[in-house]
């Protein structure tokens, strides 16, 4: 069981160590031998509506090589089916000991790594003893509400980072920290923090030199940000979500006629083909700084275009914004969102990902941390210098853990953990592992199944390489 502590407890009938793997997809290629994997089913290819990839087989081809026969389901310049590659990696899943659910990692009472898993629709947890190193493959992180950045994910990070920054500034910020400390400890969220900031003198809110993780405006803004996203949630507007919504179908198409999709990569593309094929009266625009090269090189784009985008013969259904990035949320006065020039009912926001550690790791973070230990992190390379994933460390109170992240999590290093200068060269070296040219991004089927493969291979070999740095094959 877990107690309130967050601290994990073995059951009297616990059994033997075993080696895990926590979430799948495609990255269940890199699965240890023997391991026990735990998956929710819960992304795009089980619970996602759209019927078709934004692939060709012709784009996938690689796959090949690892199981998926792509032109066994669509022609070369079709789009790939959804269902094959949900059989596909319902195959890999089932091919060892499999539970569909989700799990979390901790220490236990005997100072033991242990994981609670929660299958699916049972009432109760089962607590396992874990052999080795975890692996984790969470999937893409969460999306970010328009106005902050991946490294400002939260409204507990950017105070965090407002506060850190306070701090920094010494004695005479001193009454201006212990004031905002105040506020977060009365949960005084977003507009208690604005509140504080509107009464204090100016010169501390003013960027100085020096190394700061991020400058002073910046979580400042990501907190206005924030307080908008609540604002707009609260003046009862039309809905107001974010792109995963639709496309897993927790939120149906219909809940509006009018949409503003805001996001240039092909997540935001997504987001408006749900909306376009989940309700045959929405009107739907894409507002953003630009189009991402990976999205426009997709077979979904030039089938959104010639379907929708009246210019290009379609029904006029769908209409393209750019040239300036979405800011924070706009509500009108008439319970309508507007951005880009346009208003509409729905708004759906696809801007980015949160640089954060993955969920199964929180409680491992957070006992670390409460006991003054340390939360580090890596890179890993195999002997090519082809990035795996990276590697996270563990240790307070004379002991030690780790955890491997690899698959789409892998390209969003955690801001609490990777410093912001490792994480773009990461991203970087991502455009040029994957040319965006390509149609594909470093997160997408294709990428992710070859990381994942090279990973296992990479084990089996003994090669793989932990590093702090880039290598400069890749500067």
């Amino acid at each position: 069981m877990i107690t309130e502590a967050g601290e994990a407890a073995m059951p009297e009938n616990g059994g033997p160590a075993v080696r895990i793997m926590i979430g799948g997809g495609p990255a269940v290629l890199a699965r240890p031998a023997g391991a026990l994997l735990v998956d929710d089913r819960g992304g795009p290819f089980h619970r996602g509506v759209l019927a078709d990839l934004g692939h060709t087989p012709d784009q996938l081809r690689h796959l090949t090589a690892l199981g998926f026969d792509p032109y066994t389901y669509a022609a070369p310049a079709e789009r790939v089916p959804t269902l094959a590659v949900r059989l596909w990696l319902d195959q890999l899943a089932v091919s060892g000991p499999v539970i569909d659910g989700a799990a979390e990692l901790t220490v236990d009472q005997e100072r033991r790594l242990v994981a609670a898993i929660h299958p699916t629709g049972a009432a109760e947890r089962l607590v396992v003893d874990v052999d080795g190193t975890p692996t984790l493959a969470p999937g893409l992180p969460a999306q970010l509400v328009p106005g902050t950045g991946p490294a400002l994910h939260s409204f507990d990070r950017a105070a965090g980072v407002l506060l850190a920054e306070l701090v920094r500034r010494g004695p005479e910020a001193g009454e201006a920290a212990a004031a905002l400390v105040d506020v977060l400890n009365r949960r005084g969220g977003p507009t208690g923090v604005l509140a504080l900031l509107d009464r204090l003198d100016p010169a501390l809110l003013t960027p100085i030199d020096g190394p700061v993780e991020a400058p002073v405006d910046a979580p400042i803004e990501a907190i206005r940000a924030f307080a908008a996203f609540r604002r707009a949630t609260e003046r009862g507007a039309g809905p107001l979500c974010f792109g995963d919504e639709l496309v897993h179908g927790r939120l149906a198409a219909t809940a509006a006629d009018s949409w503003i999709v805001a996001g240039g990569g092909d997540h935001a593309l997504a987001t408006a083909e749900a909306l376009l094929t989940g309700n045959p009266a929405a009107r739907v625009t894409v507002v953003a700084a630009s189009l991402g090269t990976a999205a426009v090189h997709t077979a979904r784009y030039g089938e959104l275009r010639r379907r929708h985008v009246a210019d290009d013969g379609g029904d006029g259904r769908l209409e393209f914004r750019t040239g300036a990035e979405p800011g924070a949320v706009t509500a009108t006065g008439t319970g309508r969102y507007a951005e880009g020039g346009v208003e509409a009912e729905g708004y759906a926001a696809s801007i980015g990902r949160a640089r954060t550690l993955p969920f199964a790791v929180g409680k491992l973070a957070r006992w670390a941390r409460e006991r003054r230990g340390q939360v580090t992190g890596s890179l890993l390379f195999d002997s090519d210098r082809q990035y795996l994933g990276y590697r996270l460390h563990f240790a307070a109170e004379g002991l030690a853990h780790q955890v491997d992240v690899t698959g789409a999590a892998s390209w969003f290093l955690p801001a609490e953990v990777f410093a912001p200068e490792l994480a773009r060269q990461v991203e970087l070296m991502g455009e040029r592992a994957v040319p965006p040219e390509s149609g594909s991004a470093p997160t997408d089927l294709g990428p992710v199944a070859e990381q994942a493969a090279r990973l296992a291979a990479a084990r089996q070999r003994g090669a793989v390489r932990e590093t702090r740095t880039v290598p400069e094959c890749w500067a």
